[in-house]
């Protein structure tokens, strides 16, 4: 799945499903608003309705208004409550707030319950005739508190972000895995492609090194003999040119064994092989060269690294990073250190040399690339070759200048 697709399958679905939640989720806190509001405009009439009966047997038993007011004054829920004459005139009242009653004569003619804000939030209104009599010369003026709806939906809306914020960071984290899957699955499926079109091409040229291989093979060995020949019985003449001959022929015949080595599926023969015997064969045969011999090799270990691997293998490859060490320092030192951690072996090979271009790291362990003038470029390709078929790693760090280390990761045999 392309990047594009990928987004477009994912992000669109959680985006649709956190917009139908925002909308569900406000709509039904506006729906428990609206109902919550008509159970409480049904209490505020229910209490009105007690109220307006109460009072009534009070003011005809002779009380007066303002004891009348004072008695319920402190009833749950009632911020403020006033009674009024017929003209609207207000008789006796009392308020939570001080000094606050919201009442003007276009609140008069209110024939429903209405909703005002004050400094308690909003509150509930009512007007309801008080009968005397047979008469109704009173109006009780009712003002019912939203403090509870107010603090219900504070806590409506409070949840409603909880909730959001939750699943928000859930998608994201769903979202962010999902997507480091698929990139780790592209990543992977790249790898494989490179893998397959590599094992082809190698393919092909295994075989057309193989027929080469084959058919230069026996002339060489004629053309050996033959040089033998003339070495032997020749005259004095050409015995030398003969000796020259034999040696360029096997030369050839050497680098046609390096290419097939090179394409040659591995098969390996594992025991028990002690790191620093590896890197000290490997040492030997480089420092035979004179010109090599002034270079230093520094080897350190924590402890006995031991490995279950191929020994003659594991010698080449270390032999092949050793002798492009030495290769590329003309003074200075090659260190190898080797540090194991739990199942896994470290082994860095350093060295003070020139350096390598950035723009030729990329290609140093592919087979037939080489910088020098007399390189085949199957070494270090040969040298991954064999790590990665013990099931290990290998990479490169360099910097013009400033060296260039080897960083080998192997698994490790049985502990000493």
């Amino acid at each position: 799945m392309k990047r594009k697709d990928f987004f477009l399958f994912f992000l669109i679905p959680f985006a649709g499903i956190f917009i139908i939640f925002f909308v569900f989720s406000s709509i039904n806190r506006a729906f428990i608003q609206r109902t919550v509001e008509g159970l409480i405009q049904e209490q505020l009439q229910a209490t009105a309705e007690i109220l307006r009966v109460n009072i009534s047997h009070f003011l005809e038993e002779g009380i007066a208004p303002e004891m009348i007011i004072k008695r319920y004054a402190d009833e749950e829920n009632i911020y403020y409550m006033a009674l009024l004459d017929r003209d609207n005139r207000i008789i006796s009242w009392s308020s939570r707030y001080e000094g606050y009653l919201p009442f003007s004569a276009r609140d008069a003619s209110q024939k429903e319950p209405w909703i005002i804000s004050s400094p308690a939030g909003k509150i509930f209104n009512l007007l309801t005739p008080v009968p005397l009599d047979n008469e109704a010369p009173y109006v009780l003026y009712l003002g019912y508190s939203l403090g509870s709806l107010e603090k219900m939906a504070a806590r409506s809306k409070r949840n409603f972000l909880f909730a959001f914020a939750f699943l928000a960071s859930v998608g994201i984290v769903f979202f962010i895995g999902i997507f480091g899957l698929q990139r780790k699955y592209l990543e992977k499926k790249k790898e494989a492609e490179e893998e397959k079109k590599e094992k082809e091409r190698f393919k092909e040229i295994s075989a057309l090194t193989s027929a080469v291989a084959h058919e230069i093979k026996n002339p060489l060995n004629s053309l050996a003999l033959l040089c033998e020949l003339l070495h032997k019985k020749g005259p004095a003449e050409v015995k030398e040119d003969a000796a020259l001959g034999k040696e360029e022929v096997h030369r050839i015949s050497r680098v046609i064994d390096q290419f097939s080595d090179a394409l040659r599926p591995l098969r390996l023969k594992k025991e028990k092989v002690y790191l620093r015997d590896l890197i000290e064969s490997a040492r030997r045969a480089i420092q035979l060269d004179p010109e090599k011999s002034v270079v230093l090799l520094r080897y350190k270990e924590d402890r006995p690294v031991v490995l279950e691997a191929d020994k003659d293998l594991l010698a080449r490859a270390f032999f092949n990073l050793l002798r492009n060490a030495f290769e590329a320092t003309e003074s200075g030192s090659v260190s190898v250190t080797a540090e194991r951690r739990r199942k896994k072996v470290t082994i860095r090979v350093e060295d003070t040399g020139r350096g390598i271009a950035p723009e030729n790291i990329g290609r140093l362990f592919d087979p037939f690339f080489t910088t020098k003038e007399t390189g085949l470029g199957i070494g270090l390709y040969l040298a991954r070759k064999i790590v990665e078929a013990h099931e290990g790693k290998i990479e490169v760090e360099s910097k013009l200048g400033q060296g260039t280390v080897f960083i080998i990761q192997l698994p490790g045999g049985p502990y000493e």
